[in-house]
Order: structure tokens, then sequence, then C-alpha cells
């Protein structure tokens, strides 16, 4: 099989076009080149964008979720950052 032909099944099996180089032994550039010619090729291309864009949606999704981990108010917490207020203000000048 010449490295074309195996190109094309790799790409259209989920290999990135860094894999593809480097399982070949053809350069990005040459890779990237064939694979354009191809018929499909536009159509993939967008999906794995599409799949790529969902996939870091959610990741963002997550992550926003720990950050955003609620506190909960209770009449311990005011207390605490009353006196926490107090102390402050105990020390300014007027």
């Amino acid at each position: 099989m010449d490295w074309k032909a195996s190109a094309e099944k790799m790409y259209f099996d989920g290999s990135s076009i860094n894999d593809i180089a480097a399982e070949t032994g053809k350069s990005r550039q040459a890779v990237s080149g064939y694979l354009k010619s191809l018929l499909g090729f536009k159509e993939e291309k967008e999906r794995r964008k599409m799949e790529n864009r969902e996939k870091r949606r959610e990741y963002k999704r997550v992550k926003n979720k720990q950050y955003r981990i609620p506190m909960e108010i209770t009449a311990d917490t005011i207390k605490r950052e009353h006196d926490i207020a107090v102390m402050l203000l105990s020390h300014e000048r007027y």
C-alpha cells in the first residue's frame, strides 16, 4: 500500500495529520496537501472542528462548576465577616 492510500485511511479513521506524517515518513505539509485534494476532506475537517468545540464547551462547563462551588451563608459566616470588618475598622484613624 502506498503512503497516499495509507494516509487517506488513517485520516478518515481519526488520526491527526502529525500522526500520519510520522507514520508514513512524509512531511506534514505533503500529507496535508494530499489530504486537501481528497473528496470529503472539508466535511471531515468541519466535523472534527465541531467535535472539538463541543469537547471544549463541556470542559469549560465542568471547570466553571468547580470554580463556582457555592458557599453557604450561615449565621456563623456572617458573624465571622462582621468580626473581621470590626477589627479592620477599629485600627483605622480618622
